[in-house]
């Protein structure tokens, strides 16, 4: 099968790792890299022009698969010519923030739509009309992300990747930085009291190496996700979004297991059900106790290191991944029949036999 990766995020490994998954498994595969940055449905007169000249040079290529990375850089007239030809698939990766703003205005013109979320957000979407979808969460590999926990004397017991700046996130630095550890945050911040900012990785899009030599020097990784009730006010915000939780995997999650780090992360069964070997709690403060574990004894350190690198391999990874994009491509008519909680599971039934010496 011919594919084209088309775009991306500002985390390039997600399309680079899912390209060498789908080349191992024998397809053709290209990507475009970044086009366009933005959130929102482009506009532009000269932003329309362009992307128009980038599809029809997709079109001319003759493709079989379109796996759209940004979706606000397509409009649904695109992806229809688009479609005429070749399949077109839609991967929502700030799912549902970007509901009102961006997907619920093109996700209806995709054959298949790759969610970032559990049962009730999948719900969600049918609710309102839309295309079934299913549950496709953040992956990558250990080309760009080796396995690094115990590679070097710690510098720090706790590590957090993400930013912690704005409205929304700052409750995160307040609650990571009262934590009686020695830890740094890797993001952008507004200000910082408590002496914690390791700086902003700012070549990681293309460098994860950088990501990977800070993770290597922590005892765990910890996640503090965002509450969708707290993008009250903005301008992300619709009525149904406070009830849908938070996101189930941010990415720095899976960056953390891929390289090995045992993991503590804020959240609730949804979670934990489908990686059981996260430590999940409804807290930061109900966390301590296993960061204390963690901090203190290596035995116990290697042991979760070793269970969350197990379940990464076989479920998170970019080739498990990949052959659930070849399964629904193959058979999507039939998949669709499953119920939103199968669909939200349905990446768990791609088990991959999977190690370094893969690809």
């Amino acid at each position: 099968m011919k594919i084209i990766l088309f775009d991306t995020i500002l985390e390039r490994h997600l399309a680079e790792s899912l390209q060498r998954a789908l080349r191992y498994l024998g397809h053709e595969v290209d990507f475009t890299d970044l086009i366009l940055h933005g959130h929102s449905m482009i506009e532009k007169e000269k932003d329309l022009e362009f992307m128009w000249k980038k599809v029809k040079e997709v079109e001319e290529k003759g493709y079989d698969l379109l796996i759209s990375f940004r979706p606000m850089n397509l409009t649904t007239e695109m992806v229809s010519y688009l479609g005429r030809s070749m399949k077109t698939s839609i991967w929502l990766s700030d799912d549902p923030v970007l509901y009102k703003n961006c997907y619920k205005h093109v996700v209806d013109a995709y054959d298949i739509v790759l969610h970032c979320g559990y049962t009730e957000v999948l719900k969600f979407y049918e609710d309102k009309g839309h295309v079934k979808g299913f549950n496709f969460p953040f992956w990558t590999d250990h080309i760009s992300f080796p396995i690094v926990f115990n590679k070097h004397v710690p510098e720090m017991d706790l590590v957090f990747l993400g930013n912690m700046n704005g409205q929304v996130r700052q409750k995160r630095y307040l609650e990571f930085g009262a934590l009686p550890f020695v830890k740094k945050v890797y993001g952008l911040v507004d200000s910082d009291p408590y002496g914690i900012h390791g700086g902003f990785l700012k070549e990681a899009y293309l460098h994860t190496n950088l990501v990977s030599d800070v993770l290597s020097r922590a005892k765990v990784g910890v996640s503090i996700p965002q509450f969708f009730k707290e993008y009250e006010g903005l301008d992300y915000n619709f009525p149904e979004l406070a009830d849908l939780g938070y996101f189930q995997f941010p990415s720095r999650i899976i960056q953390y297991a891929a390289s090995g780090l045992p993991i503590a992360a804020v959240g609730d069964s949804r979670m934990q059900e489908v990686y059981p070997a996260i430590h999940v709690q409804k807290s930061i403060e109900e966390l301590t106790p296993y960061l204390s574990q963690i901090a203190n004894d290596r035995d116990f350190a290697i042991q979760e290191s070793n269970k969350i690198i197990s379940h990464f391999q076989k479920f998170f990874s970019a080739l498990s991944r990949a052959e659930m994009l070849i399964d629904l491509y193959d058979n999507l008519n039939e998949r669709k029949l499953l119920t939103p909680e199968q669909r939200a599971k349905l990446f768990l039934e791609y088990n991959v036999v999977y190690n370094q010496d893969t690809y």
